[in-house]
């Protein structure tokens, strides 16, 4: 039942965002430094902290109800996933994070020089964001706690071709701005209808024992 892939398609679909959001960000980076490996620290920095937050979401989706109400689960990250799509969820449900826990880290970043860079990215990557949310959704889904920050990290990887495109201008990711969302709209069914073929499931003998229906294999801890 581990899904930890799709937050790496969520990422892919969301990133034409992330690279209006976060380019401009990336571009004064490009332009204000010449330091070696500033690009590079900077996203190992942001997939870093990501991966921190779906090692932590996904230790709290590991609770002992969960082999019962795996379906509710994804119905919650199809739910999260639309309402982002749609933009009826607000970017700022994790603003706390970045004002007290970010904030500290650029003040650690600013006296380290060049690897200042990799605590900037960390504190990016607890910026308010939607798309983030909707990657901590599938990070909820998985059956361990290191699954979850590899689904984030792989919701980071996601992201970078964008970013990268981002640079040689914004105008360019725009173009694909629809490709990106069926995308993330596909993503989004994908999981209602897992959850909603669980709740069928508690239902209907038939579908228990039907090949189709997912293996249920999350720990009780």
């Amino acid at each position: 039942m581990n899904s930890w892939y799709y937050a790496f398609f969520i990422g892919l679909a969301g990133s034409w965002h992330c690279a209006i959001m976060c380019g401009p960000l990336m571009q004064q980076i490009e332009q204000t430094s010449k330091q070696t490996g500033r690009m590079n620290l900077y996203n190992l920095g942001r997939i870093f902290m990501y991966g921190i937050l779906g090692f932590f979401v996904a230790q709290i989706g590991s609770i002992w109800l969960f082999p019962a109400w795996w379906h509710v689960y994804y119905l919650f990250a199809g739910i999260v996933l639309i309402l982002l799509l749609s933009r009826r969820l607000s970017d700022n449900v994790l603003k706390f994070l970045h004002r007290y826990v970010g904030q500290e880290l650029i003040r650690i970043g600013k006296r380290m020089g060049v690897a200042g860079y990799f605590f900037l990215g960390m504190s990016n990557g607890l910026l308010p964001c939607g798309l983030v949310l909707g990657g901590l959704s599938i990070a909820l889904l998985q059956s361990n706690a290191w699954l979850g920050a590899m689904s984030m990290i792989a919701f980071g990887v996601a992201t970078l071709p964008a970013l990268k495109v981002s640079l040689w201008g914004i105008n360019k990711i725009t173009r694909f701005n629809h490709v990106f969302q069926y995308l993330g709209w596909g993503i989004a069914f994908l999981l209602l209808f897992r959850g909603a073929w669980g709740i069928a499931m508690t239902q209907s003998a038939y579908l228990q024992h039907s090949p189709l229906s997912p293996i249920i294999c999350h720990p009780f801890s």
